[in-house]
């Protein structure tokens, strides 16, 4: 459905932070629900072909979901951020969401892992559809309308809005959170205090990200500038303070149950990543990046809407400065809107350990940020378009301005399809060989690709997963240990407050973490000797030596190489090197 607008009425601009001329105005745009139903679809078709981005996914999520949800003896991995004596990380958050695949445990795992993640995909949808429904309520039409192509074709949003983490669940709850905050604070806007401040708490606090809470600081400046001082102040302090019992104090009830004592994970999570670089520790240890590497992430995710969603600050003020009659001195409060993103970025950017996954939080604002800087590209154009013809008539039946704004969103679109494409047909071959396994019993091994292993929702019950020694010298997870205790309140104590002896916070080597090769009845490899036999091969992309590739031969060769890395582009992938993914039974 299509919400258009009277020809003559501008009643509805009263409300937004940017106004147009009355003969450029819109009020046409996707309703909600059609938006959402768009969202939807496309995301739920995402969520059963997407791959697993990062091993951290499946071994700290979902691994600890399995655990929580099997109807069978927990074969689970564990990790040593949770680890009883680390515990730096929420079982509030895992146990959330072990409750869908918890109900249908009577289903093959893998039916129970596709279906949490279309019911993320859901959620996703919901909240980003309110987002866009506000920013058109309170913004501007035009400028929701870019958004949401941005939210539903970027290969960012794709993959953030599927996945299993910490992150993607803030940025869900940034979605909600900012969809409130797009209103302007006021005396009589009580319902924005407490819905905003309540979603950014409960994706700060039930994920474990404390430091996501650097997203709600704009907000938080406009809540608390303006007169009375007192009242609002006290207002915003209700707000905390009611966010924090209802969702502070489950989720603290929730890990202390889990690991068998007062368990504060928010605080544990600050200390890791912030006091523990005293001694040398810290998440350094498992890799640093340079600076480029969020621009290169943000490229890759975004296409054409990352460099506009970066300039989109000074592009206001720009704006604010030659265009007031459209800003109307609301400048400040749209830079307050824009300013969750240039903060998230500025942490992100000043820690060494960077991860693609870290930006997610802040993925639904990278569209709202492009599509601000999109919407005044335009203004700047039909203000100039205006100056020099003098006819607003003519301005207005122009196709010049649809045009100019037509072929980015157009780019992003189509850029956005071939780079999900590539990351569907090159790196998928993992989950894939996966369903040939057989439900019998028996040992399916992993050495160098045990980083690749998608968990074991697609592991049959009655095979066990282990590890056999590779290059690899950092430390591995281990089998969730059964110890003795219970607890009637919380059904996996035995498992969750035993304390393995043999896991480190420093990254190091654990030779407990491997099986003799003799052990193995099934292998996943690349490669394997005669011993071995394919029960199932796919092709599988080969990043480090496609890179290296590509930096060989001449300048077209090495072009057409690079781009077939980042996108799939059909006749292209030749230039890239290809190995068989492969999982091997052992020869009779």
């Amino acid at each position: 459905m299509i919400h258009v607008s009277g020809q003559h009425s501008t009643s509805w601009l009263r409300g937004m932070l940017i106004h147009d001329p009355p003969k450029l105005a819109t009020q046409a745009r996707p309703s909600w629900r059609t938006a959402l139903g768009i969202l939807v679809c496309v995301r739920v078709l995402i969520a059963c072909v997407m791959i697993i981005s990062d091993c951290d996914e499946v071994y700290n999520y979902w691994e600890p979901v399995h655990l929580l949800s099997a109807s069978t003896t927990p074969k689970a991995f564990e990790t040593w951020e949770y680890a009883p004596q680390y515990a730096i990380r929420s079982w509030a958050y895992i146990a959330l969401h072990a409750i869908v695949p918890g109900s249908l445990a009577h289903l093959p795992s893998y039916v129970s892992f596709y279906a949490l993640r279309i019911v993320l995909a859901i959620a996703s949808s919901f909240a980003d559809a309110f987002l866009y429904e506000r920013v058109a309520q309170f913004v501007h039409v035009r400028i929701a309308r870019y958004m949401l192509v941005f939210l539903v074709a970027c290969a960012g949003m794709h993959s953030a809005s599927v996945a299993l983490l910490p992150s993607s669940m803030v940025m869900y709850t940034t979605s909600v959170g900012m969809a409130y905050a797009m209103q302007p604070a006021s005396m009589a806007a009580s319902r924005r205090t407490y819905r905003a401040t309540a979603a950014f708490a409960f994706g700060a606090l039930c994920s474990g990200w404390p430091y996501a809470l650097v997203l709600a600081v704009p907000f938080v400046l406009e809540e608390l500038c303006g007169a009375p001082l007192g009242r609002r102040l006290a207002r915003g302090c209700s707000a905390a303070l009611l966010s924090a019992l209802c969702v502070g104090v489950p989720t603290v009830l929730i890990d202390s149950l889990a690991y068998g004592r007062p368990t504060l994970v928010a605080l544990q999570t600050i200390l890791y990543n912030v006091a523990s670089r005293a001694r040398g520790i810290g998440p350094e240890l498992y890799g640093v990046e340079p600076t480029s590497y969020y621009f290169v992430a943000l490229a890759l995710g975004f296409s054409v809407a990352a460099p506009m969603a970066l300039v989109s600050l000074p592009m206001l003020a720009l704006a604010a400065r030659y265009l007031p009659s459209r800003i109307a001195g609301s400048a400040v409060q749209l830079g307050l809107r824009l300013a969750p993103l240039y903060l998230w970025l500025a942490v992100l950017f000043v820690q060494p350990h960077k991860e693609e996954r870290f930006l997610y939080a802040a993925y639904p604002l990278v569209c709202f940020a492009a599509a601000v800087t999109l919407y005044l590209v335009r203004a700047f154009l039909e203000s100039a378009y205006l100056r020099f013809t003098r006819s607003p008539y003519r301005a207005s039946r122009t196709m010049l301005f649809s045009a100019v704004t037509l072929v980015p969103l157009l780019a992003a679109a189509v850029l956005g399809v071939l780079r999900t494409s590539a990351l569907i047909l090159y790196y998928r071959a993992p989950i894939d060989i996966m369903h040939a396994l057989p439900n019998e019993a028996g040992t399916l091994c992993y050495a160098g690709e045990w980083h690749r292993f998608p968990s074991h929702f697609f592991v049959p019950p009655q095979v066990r997963v282990e590890f056999v020694e590779s290059a690899f010298r950092g430390i591995l997870p281990h089998h969730f240990r059964r110890g003795n205790a219970s607890d009637p309140l919380w059904p996996w104590a035995a498992y969750t407050r035993t304390s393995p002896t043999h896991v480190n916070d420093r990254n190091a080597h654990e030779p407990d973490r491997y099986v003799a090769l003799s052990q193995c009845s099934w292998l996943v490899d690349t490669h394997a000797d005669d011993t071995w036999e394919p029960l199932m091969c796919r092709p599988f992309v080969d990043n480090e030596a496609s890179r290296l590739a590509a930096q060989t031969g001449p300048l077209p060769a090495k072009i057409r190489a690079t781009v077939a890395r980042a996108l799939y582009v059909p006749g292209w992938d030749d230039s890239l090197v290809w190995r068989s993914y492969c999982l091997l039974r052992r020869r009779a």
